[in-house]
């Protein structure tokens, strides 16, 4: 094989870097799930707090005991799979309430308040979502949907507000999360129309209302109980002011600019201005931020 591996040509650009190997003891991937640098899947492979587990007999990457869908590197987020809430009849009459929180404390995961909406589906539904900070300081906020018993003309495909489906927004910084129905909505009267209530927080580009997911268990069944969500991730605390000074600072390669987080504090990197490639990673490593180079038929790297 020749030591150049062209990545893609456009008809102005063409974006050339030299072709390695992993290094031995750092996978890479996990089915099929690309794991760039900070992350890894072993201590020594990864920045501290960004470590992932593959799961190679269920063909999934795991952040603790959370799949983890995707990376990106770029843009500092990850896309992770989350359980859906609910609040549902079983077959004695009774209701059923299975409530889920996730703890992102002491990792550098933030809640993305761009990429998430809370997400309350129902008929006659309160759902709250309990937000706790690292002080410990308790914050709660909800979300009501409601329509009328046997009003099946009152949902609307893509329409969710409040009329079967509620949304709303949370707050930056965000790191743990906890939902739970206030048992007070008496839902004895829709009981044959609406059996279920759901809740959760789901990826914004990802959920469109449909308004069979109010009278039935659609939506549950198509996230197949758990939606993706996005975490915004970032390094450290300190801003990139304070980190350049400091031994550990992340942008390691030469051509790397550094960005504060807009979700919380902490930073990431970025490649410089006409360069492409990972800028967590030192200048002599060929997967380091590496130059554009202008051309229809380049096919050469030049040393950074």
């Amino acid at each position: 094989m020749s030591p150049f591996h062209l990545l893609f040509v456009l008809p102005w650009l063409c974006i050339a870097v030299l072709a390695s190997d992993p290094l031995p003891s750092c996978e890479r991937n996990c089915s099929g799930i690309e794991i760039p640098y900070p992350f890894g899947l072993e201590p020594a492979c990864a920045l501290s707090g960004f470590n992932l587990t593959c799961n190679t007999t269920e063909g999934k990457l795991y952040s603790g005991n959370v799949e983890l869908l995707n990376i990106s590197l770029l843009e500092g987020w990850v896309r992770m799979r989350m359980d859906i809430s609910s609040y549902c009849y079983n077959d004695t009459s009774q209701l059923d309430e299975h409530d889920w929180s996730l703890d992102l404390r002491d990792t550098p995961y933030r809640l993305s308040n761009v990429g998430n909406m809370f997400t309350v589906i129902g008929c006659r539904t309160l759902a709250y979502v309990d937000n706790l900070d690292t002080a410990g300081n308790l914050t709660t906020t909800g979300c009501v949907a409601t329509c009328w018993q046997g009003n099946y003309s009152s949902l609307n495909d893509g329409d969710c507000f409040g009329i079967g489906c509620c949304q709303m927004n949370i707050p930056k910084g965000l790191q743990y999360y906890q939902i739970s129905f206030d048992p007070r909505f008496n839902t004895t009267e829709i009981y044959n129309f609406s059996r279920c209530s759901y809740a959760a927080l789901i990826e914004s580009s990802n959920f469109t209302f449909s308004k069979n997911y109010s009278t039935s268990s659609a939506f549950n069944d198509y996230y197949g109980g758990q939606a993706p969500l996005r975490v915004d991730w970032a390094i450290g605390n300190e801003t990139c002011e304070v980190a350049r000074d400091k031994v550990n600072y992340s942008c390691m390669s030469t051509h790397s600019d550094c960005f504060n987080s807009l979700n919380g504090p902490g930073y990431i990197c970025n490649c410089s201005k006409g360069f492409y490639g990972n800028p967590y990673l030192k200048s002599d490593d060929p997967d380091s931020c590496q130059v554009f180079l202008e051309g229809e038929n380049c096919r050469v790297k030049l040393n950074n």
